[in-house]
């Protein structure tokens, strides 16, 4: 049986959580919590979720600069998040968005809207977790035919890995001994 998804809500109000924590074991997924935003990039970071709930206002450090902050950091940068927010307004909406919110959620929420922008938020990081896989088994098989420092030249710079043709005679034996 595939492991469940583990989802990070991250909200400063008891009753939300637990209401959010129904609703979503409910469903068969895995809660984490947070109750700041400070403590949300902490366990983001230590043990990434496959989706984050966040509220905007918030102690310690609001929704706008956990937004910013788990996408400037590798290891968070692809987690969904879908942010809850009672700030009414659309330039609210999209300052959200351009801070790398996936989605907005304008409390109070439908829990039939909260339940599809879950579901398809972690439809679309099970899709890309596959396809991350996939790139990464093709890596490591065709690593085994690439010299290390060839690898080094690339990985230090994708785009343009400084490998250039060389023109030159060269003479290739191949022997294939068996028994």
């Amino acid at each position: 049986m595939a492991q469940p998804f583990k989802i990070l809500i991250v909200n400063d109000e008891p009753d939300i959580v637990r209401y959010l924590e129904h609703v979503l074991h409910r469903l068969g997924y895995e809660t984490v919590t947070a109750g700041d935003g400070a403590q949300a990039i902490e366990r983001a970071a230590a043990d990434p979720p496959d989706l984050i709930l966040l509220e905007v206002m918030m102690p310690v450090m609001d929704g706008f600069a956990v937004c910013r902050r788990l996408r400037e950091r590798e290891a968070t940068r692809l987690i969904p998040v879908i942010v809850m927010t009672a700030l009414t307004g659309i330039e609210n909406r999209v300052k959200l968005l351009e801070h790398g919110a996936d989605d907005v959620l304008t409390k109070p929420v439908d829990e039939r809207e909260l339940v599809a922008r879950v579901q398809g938020a972690l439809a679309r990081k099970r899709e890309l977790d596959h396809r991350l896989g996939d790139l990464a088994r093709v890596r490591d098989h065709f690593a085994k035919f690439v010299p290390e420092a060839v690898r080094r030249l690339v990985l230090a710079n994708p785009d343009a890995p400084g490998l250039y043709k060389h023109e030159r005679d060269v003479t290739v034996l191949f022997v294939d001994i068996s028994g």
